[in-house]
């Protein structure tokens, strides 16, 4: 007959792995849970850089992504780990947008401050250069595309660290941070595109 199952039994490392393995899952299950759009995300390294390209098919109207996307106040309310963001400075279809946080890795917390300089081209375009202490460079733009009764929304981000070595941990904060905004994005969208087929 085999022996009592005990924790003993597992090496101090293989224990402290699996106490990982479980905290990230319960960690993520209830963001997956709430999740509405199906998000695609590339990640590639070049030469020099990290280029991150994402895509959504979002059940909502382009309007409806318009204004979700444009409303960077808002960004701390949907945002997992977004701690504050908000338009310090604005001058016509041009703005300056501040956030800070936290990005999980693991089971530590990146803190992270950034700030995006900010061109709308309404309807459908918004480009943005950030700074951050990690990065030399980091260009991205949203798209928004009317597709049948939704819109695509599809994002594309250029982003190079500062140094080859150093804060490797930082710009993957950056890199993980810059995936779930979309997701959280995306998933915002398409939850204002249902509230305003209830309430429209």
């Amino acid at each position: 007959m085999p022996a009592p199952f005990s924790s003993r039994a597992i090496p101090a490392n293989a224990r402290l792995l699996v106490l990982r393995a479980i905290v990230m899952a319960c960690v993520a299950l209830p963001s997956a849970i709430g999740r509405a759009a199906d998000v695609n995300v590339i990640v590639r390294r070049t030469a020099d850089a990290v280029v991150i390209e994402a895509n959504a098919l979002i059940n909502a109207d382009a309007g409806t992504a318009w204004r979700v996307l444009t409303d960077y106040d808002r960004y701390a309310d949907f945002v997992p780990g977004l701690r504050s963001s908000r338009v310090v400075e604005r001058n016509g279809d041009h703005l300056t947008v501040v956030q800070s946080g936290e990005a999980p890795l693991w089971l530590l917390a990146m803190p992270f401050d950034i700030t995006y300089e900010v061109t709308e081209m309404p309807p459908f375009r918004v480009d943005s250069i950030a700074t951050a202490n990690a990065v030399r460079a980091f260009v991205s733009r949203y798209v928004l595309t009317p597709s049948g009764n939704g819109v695509r929304i599809e994002y594309a981000g250029n982003l190079a660290p500062r140094r080859a070595w150093l804060g490797r941990f930082e710009q993957l904060a950056v890199r993980q941070g810059v995936i779930r905004e979309f997701q959280a994005l995306a998933d915002e969208i398409e939850h204002a595109g249902g509230r305003c087929d209830v309430r429209c």
